[in-house]
């Protein structure tokens, strides 16, 4: 069975290779990844849903905790995201794959709002920005997903067959007259037309169509990254108006960052020192340290809060041992030995090391 993604992905944009005149380009939006299904898994057992993330990958078993029943809307790794029923009332009988988003910078607040099993009233704050309508035999299309954190087979026949029952079942939540869903082969710009004749993107809509501008010369893709770092955001997307939606990292789904950004293990801490220049970073924590594909890293850029350990005993420890690397059980309120972080990085040395790794955000689960 081949192998594919839950959702699309992004290969990286080269100035140097990539021609995209014509093409759309749109803000990288710093936020949580989702599909909407259009309602149809709405209230059902999310283990019964043929799509869920039920298995765990390092064991190859039923994960010990599901979230027991599905709102509709999924995580890039198959989980269903907990929102409030006037939140999910509001979204079309479509399928959109987009971000939920808090707003610039607010990343971890979005993550914590998105997160829980139990949505409060915080989720005003949030707005799903659609970037796109996947044809549903190609969102569904034959594969298998495995990775690290979603191993599920899906086979096209058998979801078109239980979506056919689900859109007759009497229990469901949405009208199936309602349901609507773009033809096999669309293209993107096909998505473009049929998300704004779905959507209401009007000022108070909390689900509209994610603003897309046509690139005419290239030299525009470099005004349009300065103007959203300009105004805090993170990077760009530029997509080909001919590709096809489908589910793995695909060359007509571009991302531009002024930055390259990678993830790593945290194994443990060093301990702060004062130095010539002044820092005083005693008894707190130096930097992060990273297993990096199998290398060490030490990760700076860590605010003075991330730099608490956990107690006092540490905190002392850490004091008169300054510079070095501390015991295997120290942890912090903020970072733990087997957590895994994303950091930011100029490019990579000739041994694949990071040049300039900045840390940048805890990257928990989805």
């Amino acid at each position: 069975m081949a192998r594919r993604e839950f959702l699309q992905l992004a290969h990286t944009f080269n100035p140097n290779k990539n021609n995209v005149e014509g093409w759309f380009i749109s803000e990288k939006l710093d936020g949580t990844r989702c599909l909407w299904d259009g309602g149809l898994t709405r209230g059902m057992p999310t283990k019964l849903v043929p799509w869920a993330s039920v298995i765990d990958p390092k064991t190859g078993q039923r994960k010990k905790k599901i979230k027991p029943r599905s709102t509709g809307l999924w995580s890039r790794y198959g989980n269903p995201i907990i929102a409030p029923d006037w939140f999910l009332n509001q979204l079309p009988c479509c399928p959109l794959d987009g971000e939920l988003w808090a707003g610039r910078g607010k990343f971890q607040l979005c993550r914590s709002i998105c997160g829980g099993d139990n949505p409060d009233s915080r989720f005003e704050k949030i707005v799903f920005a659609v970037y796109s309508s996947p044809p549903l035999a190609q969102l569904f299309t034959t594969g298998e997903i495995k990775n690290t954190n979603m191993v599920c087979p899906v086979d096209f026949i058998r979801v078109e067959q239980w979506m056919r029952q689900r859109l007759l079942a009497k229990d469901l939540s949405l009208d199936p007259n309602d349901y609507q869903y773009l033809p096999p082969g669309s293209l993107f710009q096909d998505e473009l037309k049929f998300l704004a004749a779905n959507l209401d993107n009007s000022e108070a809509s909390i689900c509209y169509l994610h603003p897309q501008t046509r690139v005419t010369t290239t030299a525009q893709v470099d005004t349009f990254l300065d103007r959203v770092l300009d105004q805090g955001g993170e990077g760009i997307v530029i997509r080909d108006p001919q590709a096809l939606w489908v589910p793995k990292r695909h060359r007509g789904l571009l991302k531009y960052k002024p930055y390259f950004d990678a993830e790593g293990v945290v194994t443990g801490f060093t301990s702060g020192r004062e130095t010539d220049k002044g820092s005083k970073l005693l008894g707190m924590i130096g930097a992060l340290i990273l297993d990096f594909k199998g290398k060490r890293l030490e990760l700076s850029g860590l605010t003075e809060a991330e730099r608490a350990f956990a107690t006092v005993a540490m905190t002392e420890h850490a004091t008169k041992h300054p510079g070095v690397d501390m015991p295997a059980d120290f942890y912090g309120p903020h970072f733990r030995p087997g957590q895994k972080v994303t950091f930011k990085y100029r490019e990579l040395s000739d041994d694949g090391i990071p040049k300039e790794a900045r840390y940048w955000r805890r990257r928990d689960r989805e």
